[in-house]
């Protein structure tokens, strides 16, 4: 009887916890969240110019980048484009910004093109029904292409979070850990800062793919739905489409439900994935005339280079290391291997595959340390001025690249907070 009550009382603190930490992520995003944009949702943003009607000025003249991106934020972001251009701009008035002009300056030399546009600071709550414009450019900055990829990464930040919970109830009839999820998005730095100052980059949008993702994976496995496995497969490769990195998750998956004979499964899995392939041939075809356009496997600011001292940075240095900056997603990954199921160990597989991708992708800034600029695709990328300013560096990609384990590893969080207390009841037993 007291170990019911008990177990209630824990639920109930649970439950409240989660819904005060999902609540004041939501304050936070209304109160604080930016609309700038700045270096890769430069680049997103014109990629969403690009696929939808129009024929203003590119944002910058430069995007090198682009063809490099991949596309399936920006796609995604075509559902509430032609949402509010359908639902919403018919009934209201487009204001036009036009800032006054700046002093005349001489240039400063090599100075970087991906600068913020605009260039004051801009709350996502304040962009609606505006254009601004950039005089550098004669272009626009068009209230609803940043407003449809806000919105994509904001519902798909809160959708992944439903669906993280989801996961957690598929596996525990008697449900607990409704509060890991969001307690795993508060908790890291990184993630939170590119919630409220960077959120059209595309780390919203793959947490909340990765959220799906896990779930129609967990359900496929433990109840065999041919819809989940499916599903599973879609989403994967919906992650792929929007991470490329995370095409070896992807590739775990495959191989290891082979290896466990799960071909069922797997065939659903395979049918899945392929609409997010047709989905980038289409793309690729539409703006390049070649479907099997390689661009985005470029990516000439980054090098594969097996370096130690890199290593250690992105995993232990104090400074920038995952153990330190995502603790509670490295503790969850280790979890996910504590309970024997194939299915948590599949992704625990496939998060450390994507982690060893990360330990050996380096920043071409990584070894140009105080040379000032160095020039790629034309435009000028900034060398850190000393190693610490390269620390900070590293623990923002590398902290923002596993943002998209939370999922995963929100059930390994469950599974060692779990031990721990078995382990704990014991101790005391015999005490």
């Amino acid at each position: 009887m007291e170990t019911d009550r008990t177990q209630r009382l824990v639920r109930i603190i649970d439950y409240s916890a989660g819904a005060v930490l999902t609540a004041f992520l939501a304050v936070v995003i209304i109160s604080s969240g930016m609309a700038n944009i700045q270096t890769d949702a430069i680049d997103y943003y014109a990629i969403v110019q690009r696929i939808t009607p129009g024929d203003g000025n590119p944002i910058v003249s430069n995007l090198h980048f682009v063809e490099q991106r991949s596309p399936g934020y920006p796609i995604l972001s075509l559902i509430p484009y032609y949402l509010l251009s359908s639902v919403v701009e018919p009934f209201v008035r487009t204001e036009k910004v036009i800032p006054p002009p700046r002093p005349a300056s001489p240039p400063t030399p090599g100075q970087p093109e991906r600068m913020l546009l605009p260039s004051h600071p801009l709350l996502f709550r304040d962009v609606f029904f505006k254009n601004f414009y950039i005089r550098e450019q004669d272009s626009w900055f068009e209230w609803k292409i940043i407003a449809a990829m806000l919105l994509t990464s904001y519902a798909l930040l809160f959708i992944g979070l439903i669906f993280v919970v989801k996961t957690l109830a598929l596996e525990d009839g008697a449900f607990l850990g409704a509060s890991l999820a969001p307690l795993g998005v508060v908790a890291s730095s990184v993630f939170m800062y590119n919630i409220v100052n960077t959120p059209a980059y595309a780390t919203l949008a793959a947490f909340g793919i990765s959220g799906l993702f896990g779930y129609f994976f967990v359900r496929g496995f433990l109840r065999g739905e041919p819809a989940a496995q499916f599903l599973a497969g879609l989403f994967v490769g919906l992650l792929v489409l929007t991470r490329l990195e995370t095409v070896v998750i992807a590739a775990v998956v495959l191989v290891s439900l082979a290896v466990v004979r799960q071909f069922d499964f797997l065939r659903n899995y395979v049918l899945g994935a392929s609409i997010p392939a047709a989905i980038l041939l289409l793309y690729n075809l539409s703006q390049f005339g070649n479907p099997f356009h390689v661009g985005i496997l470029e990516g000439d600011i980054n090098l594969l280079a097996f370096d130690w001292s890199y290593i250690y940075a992105n995993l232990f240095s104090p400074q920038s290391g995952l153990l330190f900056w995502s603790t509670l997603t490295s503790l969850g990954i280790v979890g996910l291997f504590l309970d024997g199921k194939r299915h948590t160990s599949i992704l625990g597989l496939g998060s450390l595959a994507l982690i060893a991708v990360i330990l050996v992708r380096v920043p071409t800034m990584y070894y140009c340390v105080g040379q000032g600029m160095k020039l790629v695709g034309g435009l000028p990328i900034t060398c850190p001025d000393n190693m610490a300013e390269m620390m900070e560096l590293i623990r923002s990609d590398a902290n923002r690249y596993v943002t998209v384990l939370i999922p995963f590893s929100t059930l390994g969080l469950r599974t060692a907070a779990v031990s721990a207390l078995k382990l704990w009841r014991r101790f005391t037993a015999r005490r």
